[in-house]
């Protein structure tokens, strides 16, 4: 597959990520000097994130690429700044400070994973012990992105640090998902469920809802031995690529095989085929799907930017049908592409 993700294309993948990395650092400085000024008037203004998802998708590609000196530095400005853990979506920039402990053992990096393990281990849940995505809004509303960002995050914590508290509430996450999360006719994962009302939300099979499932079932995986959940994790790996479009990546919901691809979709579910490949998981998986969807993405790339994203998504079945160039699919696009070139 070294001939389908040569040293070049990922040198300029990850330069653009740094860049829009970079980007997100430069737009919380302006935005931060406007809102003290509505501050100073009397407005109440949104608090900013800097390790929100879209940020933490692009440092999850960086590390792959092994660019960890733009990761570092970037999360170093956010640390000095006081390293607030505001939302559920830290926890996968959580993940990328635990790889990073990994690689240089400074105990910063520690010390900042342990904070976002403090905020999820004392997050609001619902009554089966799933973390509620967004607590502010007044629901118990549990989404695939939380469910997947959370479990990888907590899974490796738990690997890295041994603490078994974690692990057994990443289990509980996936556990939860599995049982309330999926489709029984497609075998696809919804947006998202409330278990109090026992209904499901969103649309079946969006594509990034089914890439964020995927990763955490993925990490969680390759951190530990689960009869059960690999079991699960095949049924629904097997479910997933059989909506496979002839381009070999993904549509945006993934059973609208005649709409719109979605490479933020396809690198993050990519992405976790390979880490469950790597972790023995998927023993019967055709392999050269891997090798078909890097050389499928590469033609959505140009100029070292990953285009055919989807927008962002505002809510359950708010999806923009607009495409481009995102963070979150230069991001994934990255980690599985880097991730395959190092093989």
């Amino acid at each position: 597959m070294e001939h389908l993700v040569d040293e070049h294309l990922i040198t300029d993948l990850a330069d653009e990520a740094g860049k829009e990395l970079m980007a997100f650092r430069e737009k919380n400085r302006a935005k931060a000097l406007k809102d003290a000024v509505k501050k100073l008037c009397g407005r109440a203004v949104p608090s900013q994130d800097p390790v929100f998802w879209p940020a933490g998708l692009l440092m999850l590609g960086l590390l792959e690429a092994g660019q960890t000196q733009t990761v570092k530095e970037y999360l170093q400005m956010w640390m000095q700044e006081g390293g607030q853990i505001r939302y559920v979506d830290d926890a996968l920039a959580g993940y990328v400070l635990i790889r990073l402990y990994e690689s240089d053992a400074d105990p910063m990096w520690k010390e900042a994973a342990d904070n976002i393990w403090a905020f999820l281990r004392n997050a609001p849940t619902d009554k089966a012990g799933s973390i509620i995505y967004n607590p502010s809004r007044g629901n118990t509303w549990i989404y695939a992105d939380g469910c997947g960002q959370t479990s990888l995050f907590l899974s490796h914590y738990a690997k890295v640090f041994d603490v078994q508290e974690a692990a057994d509430l990443a289990r509980l996450q996936i556990g939860n998902f599995l049982n309330s999360g999926l489709d029984v006719r497609s075998g696809l994962p919804y947006h998202g469920y409330d278990v109090k009302s026992g209904l499901r939300y969103g649309i079946i099979g969006w594509g990034r809802a089914v890439g964020w499932f995927l990763m955490g079932l993925a990490g969680y995986l390759s951190d530990r031995e689960d009869p059960e959940a690999a079991a699960a994790a095949r049924e629904l790996t097997d479910s997933v690529f059989g909506y496979l479009r002839r381009d070999r990546l993904f549509s945006w919901q993934l059973e609208a095989l005649d709409g719109p691809l979605d490479t933020s979709a396809s690198g993050m579910i990519y992405w976790s085929a390979d880490r469950l490949c790597e972790a023995g998981v998927l023993k019967d998986f055709d392999r050269n799907l891997l090798a078909d969807g890097a050389d499928a993405l590469r033609r959505q790339i140009n100029g070292g930017k990953v285009f055919g994203a989807s927008a962002e998504c505002t809510d359950f079945a708010q999806y923009r049908q607009e495409y481009g160039n995102y963070p979150w699919g230069q991001g994934a696009v990255l980690a599985f592409l880097a991730g395959l070139q190092v093989k």
